[in-house]
């Protein structure tokens, strides 16, 4: 490094030291940050500061220091005043980055890290960034492939423990016989592992057992030499295999294999261990090259920027005893296994903590001087309160059943055929299905008709004990092996389908009470939100280019605040690396099937777009959507500007749900909430005076008597769908979501502006209306709004 010193500095001699011997000038000196935990009894201030020269400090792991800042507008808050300072690592942390803060001796600092993140939240104050994509791209680390979907054509998959365990296991072996490396006499340079990252030390110590169970029958199943093994036997070779890397055992447990988790030798300590089961300390100082699945058991230890940089940390690094042209011809890969149902939440930071993209952010506008500020709007809501009440069962639900129909039966496969979707790829996997004996389900059936014969004969359920006769075991069996033989199915193993058939088939031999048990959601008092208040929203820079758009005015300088500029002078200095003066903003006409005169594509190929400001009632500051069919939606709304007098983008969560419910394959109950895509208000006035030479004269009529009841908004709520969009969830979002705003409209019209804080006293004059779209009907739905046809479907 001594060219790239100053000359009068080249030829200095530098000391390297520890706190312990005197410091000159000159020096280099190393010291654990433990130093600057128990200062009471170590010398690092007496040695350090006893001189007048300046002091760098270099911080490596610097994450930890930041862990207990906050950054605002006001500047940083610090959470290590008034003596707050607690116990174990939140104290160690909080009193290095007070040392950092406070020791006047310190003049510069300079921080070192991997995973630059307080949460979720870059660090504001880096001077230099050698990103995962970088890296990645340059082939330094390994590549990362995140599970995206997972398909199978059985309905309502959902993959047991020991599922998910075996589907591990097959990726693990696949990885063991792809990245071996193999040299030329056969034996293997590389022992691929998989990592485990369990939330807590109790869960990798069940995981880790369970596990072993999966991984010991596999053996028997797959290995001729654990075949006729005890299954003792087998399951102590399997645990030999695994570790389980916790404080809370002794370290002796584990700490020597985990030292030489790299060996590929099975008889030398370390060598036969593939499976690492931890928490997320596993980290910082334990760098291996084997790493080729990661397995996050939990949506909470991969759910932050940070928690992904450090657990991705653990496997990229690329095998140092392989050759270059071995690494090449087989470029390695690191598998992450996480569940498909937070696929795309670890997908969206994975990108953000791989690409090291710009990210646009789309807010409120605050500033009540701008022009836009005037198309703020407050929503109406209701506080819908869980209550259930006993009522009747109707007529025919209580009359007696008739003769039960005959069961039928579902033959099925002895696997489970999966197909996995990665971010590289994809593959498919033969899963072992829960099985279930003959005399299980029989069992199961005969305590259940025993306990209700049970109850019948001792409680009053408002039904007589005697006029019902169930079925003894002899019968549930002949009839379950009768439809066995009906359906094909041999021997004497039954599928969890066939499990629920047999459930719902003798329900009908169940005696019914005459009351039922109703619970339902009790609509409460009138809520409010505001879109002053509306959640920001992020997206990736590069995502423009595919399915993300957003949308900004032609006076969007003077509207976004510094970092969206940036963010947006970076694109277009990338799209026009000769300067933007060659392309010169809203040069290319969007390419779309309507009018588009009052929108401009900012960058070729890049779904950015400005907008006209009168057209864009809009009160954020950009707006950002996600499908095509939105993208399509915003641009109808642009077109029909004059006619709208406010309009936003609502965020998935966090703003304004509405509940809703259906039957899963008409046998599982499922409850959710879903914040609509979009809320747009017409000012009746002003929306009449628009429409009138246009409006059939009973619309107008229709529109007059809204007036009539007080109503001055109309607000539509829009729900956004693909065309081929017609799934159980849809159709239930559409019927609860029309019958929340007829509830909606009738509180409001119960409600006395009293009962209201001032701020949401306006909405009381609004009425609701609720639709779900898709692309293939919006013609008809803006022709609906143009000529005023949109208040027949009130």
């Amino acid at each position: 490094l001594r060219k790239h010193l100053p000359q009068r500095l080249r030829h200095r001699n530098i000391r390297i030291l520890t706190c312990n011997e005197p410091v000159m000038a000159d020096a280099i000196v190393i010291e654990n940050i433990n130093a600057i935990y128990n200062r009471e009894r170590n010398s690092i201030g007496d040695t350090l500061f006893n001189h007048s020269g300046e002091v760098l400090v270099l911080s490596d792991e610097v994450h930890h220091a930041y862990t207990h800042l906050t950054f605002t507008g006001q500047g940083i808050g610090y959470d290590f005043e008034n003596g707050r300072e607690g116990g174990g690592d939140n104290r160690d942390e909080r009193l290095w980055m007070k040392f950092l803060r406070e020791e006047p001796g310190i003049r510069r600092h300079i921080g070192f890290t991997g995973t630059p993140y307080n949460r979720n939240d870059y660090f504001p104050d880096v001077i230099y960034n050698y990103s995962i994509k970088d890296a990645r791209d340059e082939k330094i680390i390994k590549r990362i492939n995140p599970i995206i979907r997972i398909e199978s054509e059985e309905e309502d998959i959902q993959l047991t423990e020991r599922q998910r365990y075996e589907q591990i296991i097959l990726t693990h072996q696949e990885n063991r016989e792809t990245y071996a490396y193999r040299d030329r006499k056969g034996r293997r340079r590389v022992k691929p592992v998989t990592i485990f990252i369990c939330p807590t030390q109790t869960k990798a110590q069940q995981n880790a057992t369970a596990f072993i169970q999966v991984l010991a029958a596999y053996m028997r199943e797959t290995d001729s030499a654990y075949a006729d093994k005890p299954l003792a036997a087998v399951e102590q070779a399997a645990g030999e295999r695994v570790i389980c890397v916790v404080s809370r055992l002794a370290r002796d447990e584990y700490q020597a294999k985990l030292e030489q988790i790299e060996e590929t030798d099975p008889a030398k300590v370390g060598g036969k261990v593939e499976f690492i089961f931890a928490v997320n300390k596993l980290s910082e100082g334990w760098d291996v090259d084997n790493v080729f699945q990661i397995v996050p058991s939990e949506e909470r230890v991969f759910n932050s920027k940070l928690l992904i940089s450090q657990v991705l940390g653990r496997g990229l690094r690329l095998p140092r005893k392989v050759t270059v042209s071995q690494i090449q011809r087989c470029f390695p890969r690191v598998t992450i296994t996480n569940h498909q149902r937070f696929a795309d939440h670890i997908r969206e930071l994975l990108e953000q903590v791989t690409e090291c993209e710009l990210r646009l952010a789309s807010n409120p506008i605050l500033a009540p001087d701008q022009k836009r500020y005037a198309h703020h709007f407050a929503l109406l809501n209701i506080v819908y309160l869980p209550g259930s009440r006993v009522v009747p069962r109707g007529p025919d639900e209580v009359k007696e059943n008739g003769k039960p129909g005959e069961l039928r039966l579902t033959p099925f496969a002895d696997k489970l055929d999966l197909k996995v979707v990665y971010l590289e790829g994809s593959r498919r996997f033969e899963l072992s299905k829960e099985l279930f004996t003959v005399d299980q389900v029989v069992l199961e059936l005969e305590r259940r008709f025993a306990n209700v014969t049970f109850e019948s004969l001792r409680y009053d359920f408002g039904k007589p004990s005697t006029d019902f006769d169930l079925p003894q075991r002899e019968r549930i069996e002949a009839i379950i092996r009768r439809a066995m033989k009906a359906a094909g199915i041999e021997g004497d193993r039954l599928s969890r389908h066939n499990r629920k058939e047999i459930e719902l088939h003798f329900n009908q031999y169940l005696p019914k009470g005459t009351k039922k048990v109703l619970r339902e959601n009790i609509g409460g008092q009138l809520s409010g939100a505001k879109t002053t208040d509306l959640p920001g929203k992020s997206a990736r820079s590069g995502g423009l280019g595919q399915e993300i758009s957003a949308f900004l005015t032609e006076d969007y300088r003077g509207e976004l605040g510094p970092e969206n500029l940036f963010i947006l002078e970076e694109i277009e200095r990338s799209a026009h690396p000769e300067g933007p003066e060659q392309l010169p903003i809203g040069y290319e006409p969007v390419n779309e099937p309507f009018n588009t005169v009052h929108v401009r594509r900012m960058v070729p190929g890049k779904h950015l777009y400005a907008v006209n400001p009168s057209l864009f009632r809009c009160p954020q500051d950009l707006v950002i959507v996600s499908h095509e069919p939105e993208r399509l939606f915003v641009f109808r709304l642009v077109e029909h500007g004059r006619l709208i007098a406010g309009w936003i983008k609502s965020p998935d969560t966090d703003f304004y749900a509405i509940d809703y419910e259906y039957w899963k394959g008409g046998k599982d109950r499922v409850r959710r909430s879903f914040n609509p895509d979009f809320f747009i208000r017409l000012n009746l006035g002003q929306y009449l005076a628009q429409i009138r030479s246009k409006a059939l004269p009973q619309s107008i009529e229709k529109w007059h008597r809204l007036q009539d009841h007080g109503v001055e908004d109309l607000i539509l709520v829009v729900e956004i769908k693909d065309d081929d969009d017609d799934s159980e969830a849809t159709r239930a979002k559409g019927e609860w979501g029309k019958r929340h705003v007829e509830d909606l409209n009738r509180l409001i019209r119960e409600t006395s502006p009293v009962d209201l804080d001032d701020d949401l006293r306006t909405a009381l004059g609004q009425h609701y209306a609720f639709w779900i779209l898709r692309p293939a009907e919006y013609g008809t739905w803006f022709a609906m709004l143009r000529n005023g046809m949109l208040v027949g479907n009130l």
